[in-house]
């Protein structure tokens, strides 16, 4: 049996206001967006609705639908974080691709090894956070200063476009 998705009536029935999570997955992003604003009018817990216009993440998002995914945005990603399997540890991509925060240790050889944050900050000449430094299981608070040694893992914050620079470097 086939029925309307954007029927309110229908949803209603299904008990849409009951159910945890309503995945709103249909052909066009307009009816997705339809069905989905719906269910959460009608009280479900969470709604996620595949989106195939990248452009409309953002605003099925801002119109409180909990997550939008573009499934080329997805497959991207998780290239991305195949790329970068030997030197990552973890890799994500954050507000729809424009920045990036990965996690790698860094081995003896890096040229990061013995460099101060300040020292590779003159360096680089682009923007980068590092977020959080580990060595030996113990936080290390990232300052100017700290210099980095091998086995260090750290958390780095910075543009999609500077990646494959700072990659290399480690």
């Amino acid at each position: 049996m086939e029925h309307d998705a954007t029927d309110t009536e229908f949803l209603a029935r299904e008990h849409v206001d009951e159910a945890d999570i309503v995945l709103a997955a249909i052909q066009s992003d307009e009816r997705s967006l339809l069905t989905a604003v719906l269910a959460k009018r009608l009280g479900a817990d969470r709604v996620i609705a595949i989106v195939d216009n990248p452009d409309y993440v953002q605003l099925f998002e801002e119109i409180g639908i909990d997550v939008a995914i573009n499934p080329r945005e997805v497959t991207a990603e998780e290239i991305t974080r195949f790329s970068f399997e030997s030197v990552a540890v973890n890799l994500s991509v954050l507000e729809h691709d424009q920045a990036e925060v990965f996690e790698f240790e860094l081995e003896a050889d890096s040229d990061l090894v013995g460099q101060t944050l300040v020292e590779l900050d003159e360096e680089l000449g682009f923007p980068f956070v590092v977020g959080a430094v580990t060595r030996g299981r113990k936080f290390v608070t990232p300052r100017g200063n700290t210099e980095f040694q091998a086995g260090d893992h750290i958390v780095v914050f910075l543009e999609t476009t500077h990646v494959n620079e700072f990659i290399a470097r480690a």
